[in-house]
This record gives C-alpha cells, structure tokens and sequence, in this order.
C-alpha cells in the first residue's frame, strides 16, 4: 500500500466516520519476537547507539519547547501547533489517524518514525489533565529538530510512534474530567459508550501498538512514600488482569515505568512513586494490556515552587524520551527489578499550609483554643481528588499526621478570621476599630473575650472550620496590645 494510501472506516457503534492515515510500516511483529532481545545478535545490534542519559534531554527541553508556559493548551491552540508541527516535521511527521469528539472537535493522532515496532502514547482523556499534552507536542518538536542525530536516527528507525495529544478536547474547553456526554472516558473501555473512547480503541486494534503510554495528571497533594516529599510523577506497570504472571509483557511494563523513575531521580530525587491501583477491567490502560498492548501508566503529581507548571512539562519530556530511547534499544526490561523498589503513593497527607500549635478564635465568638490549622488551595485541576472552588480550611485540631508543603510555627501566635475582602477589607475594619478605642497605632487593644467578640462580627460568617473558605488574620499578643504579624490568604502566608 502505498505510504500516503487511505483508508475509511466507520465504527461498529453509532459515531461519525473515523479515517486512518496508515504511516506505510511494516506489519507489527508478534509481541513474543520483538521482546526477544535476549538473542545476542538482537542486542548487539540495538546497542550500536547508546541511549542519551535524561540529563541531556532535561538540557534540550528548552530548545525543543513549543508548549505554552501555562503548561495546558486549549483544543484550538494545540490544533495550530501541530499544524505548524506537520509543517516542519514534514516527511517525518504525519497525520495517522482523525477522529472527532462527541461535540465535533478534532481529535488527531500523529505518526512518527518507521520502524516496526508501534507505541502508542496517549493523554488528555481527562479533560483536566493537561502536563502530558504539552509534554508530547514538545517530544515530536524535539524529535523533528534532531532529526539527523544519531541517536534519534536509531529510535525512529526501530520504532514507529503514534501520539494522540488531546483526546477529550470538549472537556478540555470546560475543564473537566469527563466528556461533553458527562462520560468518564477512562471508564470506557468496555461498554464504549463515547465516541472517543471509541476512536482511542479503534486506534488500537488498527496498529496494535507493542507498548502504549497512558498519560495522566494525578492531582498535587500526594507524597512518595508515607515520609516521601511531594510526588512529582507515579509510574504504574499497567496490570491486564486480576492475576497476571510474570512474563515479556509485564517485564516490559515494570522496565519502562522503572526507566522513567530512573530518568527522573537527578532532577528531583525521591520524587517518583509507584501508582496503587488494582486491576480495573473497564479502565483503558488495562484494557490496553488485556487487549495485548502492554501499558504504562505516568500519572503527573505536583512540585511546589514557582515555574510548577513547566516544570513538570520538562519533567514529561524527559522521561518519555528516556523510556522511548530504552525501549528502541531493547533494554527497558533491564531496569524492571527496580519498579518493585518505588515506594508507593500516599494519598491523604499531604496539605499546602499547616498552621502548628496555634491560639484560634474560630469565628464563633467562644473561648480561644490551641490546634493546627491546615489549609488546602484551590487548583486547575485536581485528578481524582475533590475540585474546590475556593481554597479551604482542610483540617483544625490534632493535624501531626499531616504534611504541609509550607509549615509555620505558630505557637505564640493567635489566628482569627480576616474579614473577606483582603487588605483593604482590614484597613477598614482597623481604622473602624481605631475609632472605637479598640485600637491604635499598630496594635489592637482587645482580651480574649473582646477578641472573640470583635472577630466574629468583621468576619460576617467566616469560620475557621473544615470546609470552610476563610482567610486569617495573624496575631502577636504583646504589652502594647495584639499587633498584626500578618495574613493567611488564599492558603499563602502573607506579611
């Protein structure tokens, strides 16, 4: 056939037509043979080029980058840059198969390389979880701009990828996990109800792709390992059943999840967890390896500090490339022994602020007591976990079995709650207080019991509970009176 040859088909279930732009590569292997690079002639040959380490892709990120520095891409801008993409990846880069989503929005996967071995990589099918999205666009630039290296030579030559940036751009509009049906795609996998689950296995069973990429945003607030820092990625060796044996197939998934945690530890050691999860039957990362597909799963977490975003767009790329140059080479079932050693993800832990042993008013008008206050903020997107519209009070009390990425020590200090509003909202009631007698200078003139008082009248409702939206205000008693060491607002202290 022909490498521009066409071919039209329409799904078994009621959708629009999905077209398949074949790439013109040779049938796929058997999964047994390609995994057979135990054969000494085999290996000799795929080690003719040694893989780059990560640190050099880490180096190439910037270069390479087309990605906005929102680190989430809207349908329209992500369609325009691949168009551009196409343009200069010309003769390497090419458009393999088109679907559309349930709201007629584009959906494209695009084919690089020629070798016999196919891999899928798919993300965005959570609308929400754009990093792997921005990360894939970035790969296929590094890859058209390298073109004539050896080493991208090598791994276009043994492998064939298919990348499907955006799979649910109707929720990527709306910011939302599932699709514009109210469909959790991911959930899918068996009763195909969405016309994009339905494109994504259609894709499948057209190449059958000996390894595929599962791409995901798990949410921030999880931690490697129950004393680990904040989880920057989690990796899972995607299972195909309940029980599934040892083999090529699972030495592969392990490999290939263990090569990208590997690839990761220089930049932020400790940082990458192993996913726990169970066998899902009608999850599509373990459809994919049910259906022969053997999947991983690279769930992207949080890495608090300024540039998160980018950060973990560079953090992708580099992994992705790292597994994908291993996997060219044959060696990523070399590295599976090390994907039991990943500590596992804890959920549940991790907050953005705790507050330790502080004096509260809580906004009620009682007495005063000692607790931790812990905060949560709202963010783009969260995974699994719950969306908050506003940043929330998480947890008052005994909170020693929590993590915060920012912990103050707050004994000596008494919080209430800040009048909504922000600054000027406590000018005024400051300046109101001045002119009451209860303060002056910078300090206010209040006991326990006035305090108390005082703060649940400016805080017009606001409560210091869990769940609660609630700034707070900051408080040093001294002899002059309370005087205001600073804020808690929208999860951040602030002066």
């Amino acid at each position: 056939m022909p490498l521009d040859a066409e071919v039209s088909r329409q799904s078994a279930y009621p959708s629009r037509p999905i077209r398949w732009y074949l790439p013109g590569m040779p049938v796929a292997l058997p999964l047994a043979l390609l995994l057979s690079a135990a054969v000494p002639a085999a290996v000799e040959a795929r080690q003719a080029a040694p893989a780059p380490p990560s640190e050099t892709f880490q180096a190439a990120w910037s270069g390479s980058r087309v990605s906005p520095p929102s680190g989430s891409y809207a349908p329209e801008a992500l369609q325009a840059d691949l168009k551009r993409l196409l343009e200069r990846g010309a003769g390497l880069v090419r458009i393999a198969g088109q679907g559309v989503s349930s709201e007629g929005r584009p959906i494209l996967v695009l084919a690089a390389g020629s070798g016999p071995e196919k891999v899928l990589l798919w993300s965005q099918m959570h609308g929400d979880e754009p990093t792997a999205t921005c990360a894939l666009v970035d790969l296929l630039s590094h890859l058209v701009a390298t073109r004539t290296d050896p080493a991208t030579e090598q791994l276009l030559s043994r492998l064939t990828l298919l990348v499907l940036p955006m799979l649910n751009p109707d929720g990527a509009v709306r910011n939302d996990r599932r699709n514009a049906q109210g469909i959790d795609i991911n959930r899918d996998a068996v009763e195909l109800q969405t016309p994009e689950g339905r494109f994504l296995k259609g894709v499948r069973d057209r190449f059958a792709p000996a390894a595929g990429f599962n791409l995901h945003n798990q949410g921030a607030l999880v931690t490697a390992g129950p004393g680990g820092p904040q989880s920057a990625l989690a990796v899972l060796a995607v299972p195909g059943a309940e029980s599934e044996a040892d083999g090529p197939a699972v030495a592969r998934k392990k490999g290939l999840a263990a090569v990208m945690a590997r690839a990761a530890e220089p930049f932020g050691p400790g940082r990458v967890a192993r996913y726990d999860m169970s066998y899902t039957q009608r999850a599509f990362g373990d459809s994919m390896s049910r259906w022969g597909t053997p999947t991983v799963l690279l769930e992207t977490g949080g890495w608090d500090g300024p540039g998160e975003a980018e950060r973990l767009v560079r953090l992708n790329f580099t992994v992705l490339l790292s597994a994908l140059h291993a996997l060219a080479r044959g060696k990523e079932a070399l590295a599976a022994p090390a994907y039991d050693l990943l500590p596992f993800n804890v959920r549940g832990r991790l907050v953005d602020l705790v507050l330790r042993d502080a004096t509260v008013h809580g906004g009620r008008g009682l007495p005063p007591f000692h607790a931790d206050v812990a905060f949560v903020r709202a963010r783009a997107f969260a995974g699994e976990a719950q969306r908050l519209a506003a940043t929330a009070v998480t947890g008052v009390g005994d909170l020693d079995h929590l993590l915060g990425l920012t912990e103050v020590d707050a004994a000596g200090l008494v919080v209430a709650p800040a009048p909504p509003g922000g600054a000027p909202a406590w000018e005024k009631t400051f300046a109101g207080l001045v002119a009451r007698g209860l303060a002056k200078d910078d300090s206010l003139l209040l006991d326990e019991a006035g305090l108390a008082r005082e703060s649940r009248s400016w805080a017009a409702g606001g409560v210091v509970t869990a769940w609660s939206a609630v700034d707070l205000v900051l408080l040093r008693r001294t002899e002059k009176g309370l005087v205001v060491e600073g804020f808690v607002r929208d999860g951040v202290r602030v002066k």
